[in-house]
């Protein structure tokens, strides 16, 4: 058994844009990562690309 993984408090992914310019983060899906690592790619590349952020990423906001 493994430790604890690192998270946000309320257990909820972290996907978007951070404080610092440029950087982005995409994680704390725990088990759930590898089937939900490639929408939350496709959906955080737009965000990147058009800075248009899906509604289905917006409670993951990391500055929430």
């Amino acid at each position: 058994m493994g430790g604890v993984a690192p998270g946000h408090p309320d257990g909820l992914p972290i996907v978007g844009a951070t404080r610092s310019p440029g950087v982005y983060v995409a994680g704390g899906h725990g088990m759930w990562g590898v089937v939900l690592g490639p929408a939350t790619g496709k959906l955080l590349a737009k965000q990147i690309v058009t800075g248009e952020i899906d509604p289905a990423i917006v409670p993951f906001d990391p500055l929430r």
